[in-house]
């Protein structure tokens, strides 16, 4: 066997085992007996140490360095292609960081976010984060070691950031959201002064099974199929590449709520999408892996919003809402659906919110974690920090914790440092879309009659296929032609809801 086949073999060892740990969480929050839970966080500390063990193995790093040096990171075969050395450059950047991390830390560290999944999901129900805090409390202490374990230069939060989003460091993000803050909390003062939106007509009452239903015709119209993918129900909407051919995708569903079901529908699928156009033929390899979960994040957005809330697509979906729920829906015209699903109005939920709010959801949490990993802010008083922080920003005041610090999975399984790449792919997926509507400026009559795939076409041609060829840096200048910034973001909210709500007169 050649050397560099030797090296995807071994690669691919690492993404079957990954993919069965995948395969137990998600049967963790979808169909498992709450019974059997009790024996699930023994079986994910197991296959996570296997999957390290693996990852930093002499074998795996004797096939590595045969081809780049792990010190000076520079290739040593002149006669690999393009793809490959960039192939070596990603899976030694993955080595090193990998290697760095004690096998012993990975099963500890996977055994305490499986009890604390658990946990929250109780304390959720309860309404009560005393029921969690000892469990976050030690999520928030294996995250400040693991920073110390891969280090940084200037802020812990860098390393945790880095994981999640390659190279991205807090003190450029802590600038970027600077500049959206005080614009999105204008747009929403501008708005809350105007008339509200009639929208109670939203929030009837209707069925599980019709929600369903219809959260598959989207699904199916965006490209899926029953044969490579699912969709299933949990207590929060994810979504799982299992494999090329495998993607799992969940909703919650709020009987009084089929919007939230629409969207978290149109959301997951929008990583499912990725997760399927990501190149199969290198699966196995870092080339056939999303790039960045700022990236992966504006997949999702830029259908679950910029598709899913626009006019083009309910042109065609809203009459098949009628059909299915006429007692609901069936007086209601496109245009007071339109301007239904676009009240703005800050809501406790970050899932459930609006737009405009969406991302000072995301900058509340992501300074809440920055002082939890420098230490300037103690577990025990995130509700007093959530509130304090949800007051200002956004108006609100919650009485209950399910709908302040208990609403989100993340921090039970350890993903500190991940939020931030929410608000990324909101400035990514503005961005994209941009350049998508000069490329395809005939996309909207398409959609109009139900076809979707020019999108999906122009998504993969551009973003997915590529898998992690390029940097951040590199993708969104090759597709937009320029740096990331916040200014399509703000451009496009000020645009739509200038419209809507007639600002400025």
């Amino acid at each position: 066997m050649h050397p560099y086949q030797r090296l995807i073999k071994l690669s691919k060892q690492i993404a079957y085992l990954s993919s069965i740990t995948y395969l137990l969480e998600w049967d963790q929050e979808t169909y498992m007996p709450s019974d059997g839970i009790a024996y699930r966080p023994e079986q994910i500390a197991l296959l996570s140490g296997l999957v390290h063990q693996k990852k930093t193995s002499k074998a795996f790093a004797k096939a590595l360095s045969s081809f780049i040096d792990l010190d000076t990171k520079k290739i040593k075969d002149s006669h690999l292609t393009p793809m490959q050395i960039t192939a070596l450059q990603r899976w030694c950047r993955d080595y090193l960081l990998a290697a760095k991390i004690p096998s012993s830390f990975v099963k500890n560290f996977a055994h305490v976010t499986s009890k604390a999944a658990h946990a929250w999901q109780i304390a959720k129900r309860h309404n009560d984060f005393k029921l969690f805090l000892p469990h976050l409390q030690k999520v928030i202490s294996l995250c400040r070691l693991k920073a110390d374990i891969i280090g940084y230069q200037e802020h812990p939060y860098d390393a945790l950031l880095d994981t999640y989003e390659p190279e991205a460091k807090t003190s450029d993000l802590t600038d970027l959201f600077s500049k959206l803050k005080l614009p999105l909390k204008q747009l929403l003062k501008e708005i809350s002064i105007k008339d509200p939106v009639e929208n109670r007509f939203l929030y009837q009452l209707c069925p599980k099974h019709t929600q369903l239903e219809f959260a598959h015709l989207i699904l199916e119209k965006m490209g899926f199929s029953p044969s490579s993918s699912r969709l299933d129900c949990s207590m929060h909407p994810f979504c799982t590449g299992l494999q090329p051919k495998d993607t799992r995708m969940t909703v919650a569903v709020n009987p009084e709520n089929i919007l939230g079901t629409i969207s978290a529908a149109l959301h997951e699928g929008g990583h499912g999408l990725y997760h399927m156009g990501l190149p199969a033929e290198y699966y196995g390899t870092p080339l056939a892996e999303s790039l960045s979960l700022g990236i992966d994040e504006s997949q999702s957005r830029f259908w679950e919003t910029l598709i899913g809330q626009n006019r083009h697509f309910w042109q065609y979906f809203f009459p098949i809402l009628q059909q299915k729920l006429p007692k609901q829906f069936g007086l209601i015209t496109l245009d007071q659906f339109y301007r239904a699903i676009h009240s703005i109005k800050p809501h406790f939920i970050r899932i459930e919110t609006d737009e405009i709010s969406y991302n000072l959801h995301i900058l509340l949490r992501f300074e809440i974690e920055k002082q939890l990993i420098e230490g300037s802010l103690s577990a025990r008083d995130i509700p007093e920090a959530w509130n304090e922080r949800m007051r200002d920003y956004l108006g609100l005041d919650p009485t209950l914790d399910s709908q302040g610090c208990l609403q989100d999975i993340h921090w039970s399984l350890g993903m500190i440092g991940y939020f931030p790449t929410y608000a990324l792919g909101n400035l990514y997926a503005a961005q994209f879309f941009f350049q998508f509507t000069k490329d395809q400026p005939d996309w909207g009559t398409q959609a109009e009659q139900g076809n979707l795939s020019p999108i999906r076409t122009w998504l993969h041609t551009h973003i997915h296929r590529f898998g992690r060829q390029y940097t951040q840096k590199e993708l969104c200048q090759k597709v937009t032609g320029a740096a990331l910034s916040e200014k399509p973001f703000l451009n496009y909210l000020q645009e739509k809801y200038s419209t809507l709500y007639q600002l400025g007169s």
